[in-house]
């Protein structure tokens, strides 16, 4: 993540949260994603990936079935400064570490990748178990 001066750099954030609807009631819960480029030259996100940590195995991935809604259009150039974000349903994530053989409390990890194969990751606790169990709204 540290680069010499001028070499893009890129900062990744993840969070939970929902959206408050004009009925008063919230949306199901999303776990919500940030690639924030805080360099000084544009970097290209070529891949995005969620896994377990220290697993190579894919729990989402680039969401070529839309798993992943948002401003992240892959590959996706950010200037200096320019953030894009993205988010999936925690429900759907948790199924898919439960596919993966990951239950209870997993640390799984957030990895982009750069055009030019720099790798940035953000490690995260996930519950897995609570979010199945989620009401579906």
């Amino acid at each position: 993540m540290f680069g010499r001066r001028g070499d893009p750099r890129l900062e990744l954030g993840q969070s939970l949260g929902a959206f408050a609807r004009p009925t008063g009631d919230i949306s199901s819960l999303f776990v919500f994603f940030e690639v924030a480029n805080t360099g000084e030259e544009a970097a290209s996100v070529a891949a995005v990936r969620v896994s377990p940590k220290g697993d190579p195995g894919t729990v989402l991935a680039d969401a070529p079935d839309g798993s992943l809604e948002g401003k992240l259009h892959l590959p996706n150039t950010l200037a200096p400064g320019e953030a894009a974000r993205f988010r999936v349903l925690a429900k759907t994530l948790a199924g898919r570490a439960r596919d993966a053989g990951h239950g209870g409390r997993p640390r799984l990890e957030v990895i982009v990748e750069e055009a030019d194969g720099t790798v940035h990751r953000k490690r995260f606790r996930f519950r897995v178990d609570e979010y199945l169990r989620l009401k579906d709204e």
